[in-house]
């Protein structure tokens, strides 16, 4: 072989290693976003746009924006909720002078603490940000949410008094569900259990009824998946059904992920959430 063969040759081989490790850090990076444990990443863009699907569905979507990945760079605080410390983020500035409460249900196997930062945005032009855990714990430090309504309505309930004791109204305010936590928001929604003037429920293919959420109080209902995601399809057909059954309901794309709620675009929940609360049109 010549000595400008060899040369190629081990040109050619860098190449492929440099490639590689490129690669191999984007597909760790994007993973790690796409799990409850997930770590947050850079990303910048612009204010929300909306459009229309072939399903004749609105499709709510939204470009990088100016915080990191759907975080605020205020740091969160630790409620007394019933003797337990409860996280939460307080109301922006420019939220009412009686901000509404945000309670935001993690998903099962999960930890409220690693989705509640990527809601902060848009709850907190509403008001406070209350992140409970589920009642179940597990050995892994994470938790679930199990079966029993009672146990799951006094978890919410004692995140809601928290909110009130530090001055969030009384009035219903809006549930944000991941999943599980998607299911249990209607659930005791349909049960008279808890009541809220808006759901934002993620990655949760459910079938609520729009008699039930009328019943309820619910005034709108975003439902929201990412591309990748099994629930994409099926939450858009439900979208389209509310619509047609007299509910105002919106669906937010979280981009080209899978089941988790770091969307690509870090405006489209704080939209969905402010979408919710009435503060946007």
């Amino acid at each position: 072989m010549s000595i400008s063969s060899s040369r190629l040759g081990a040109r050619v081989a860098v190449f492929c290693l440099v490639l590689a490790t490129s690669l191999g850090t984007v597909f760790a990076s994007r993973a790690a976003a796409g799990t409850e444990s997930g770590a947050s990443a850079a990303a910048e863009g612009a204010a929300a746009d909306t459009r229309t699907s072939p399903r004749t569905t609105t499709i709510s979507t939204a470009t990088l924006g100016g915080e990191t990945r759907g975080h605020y760079a205020s740091a969160p605080v630790r409620l007394d909720a019933g003797g337990r410390k409860l996280l939460a983020y307080p109301p922006s500035a420019e939220a009412a002078a009686h901000p509404m409460t945000v309670v935001y249900l993690h998903g099962v196997h999960g930890r409220a603490e690693n989705g509640c930062p990527w809601f902060r945005g848009g709850a907190s032009e509403l008001g406070w940000l209350v992140c409970p855990e589920a009642p179940r714990h597990e050995a892994t430090g994470t938790a679930s949410w199990g079966s029993d309504l009672v146990e799951q309505r006094a978890v919410v309930a004692r995140a809601e008094g928290a909110a009130h004791a530090e001055g969030a109204s009384t009035e219903p305010g809006v549930a944000v569900g991941f999943s599980q936590g998607g299911y249990v928001a209607l659930d005791l929604v349909k049960t008279g259990r808890a009541r809220f003037r808006g759901l934002v429920l993620i990655a949760a293919p459910a079938h609520p009824s729009a008699a039930h959420l009328r019943e309820a109080g619910v005034v709108r209902v975003a439902l929201a998946s990412g591309a990748r995601d099994a629930a994409y399809a099926p939450l858009i057909e439900e979208t389209a059904r509310l619509r047609r059954e007299g509910i105002d309901a919106r669906f937010y794309d979280l981009g080209a992920v899978g089941h988790t709620y770091a969307a690509e675009d870090t405006t489209t929940l704080r939209e969905a959430i402010a979408w919710a609360g009435g503060i946007r049109e």
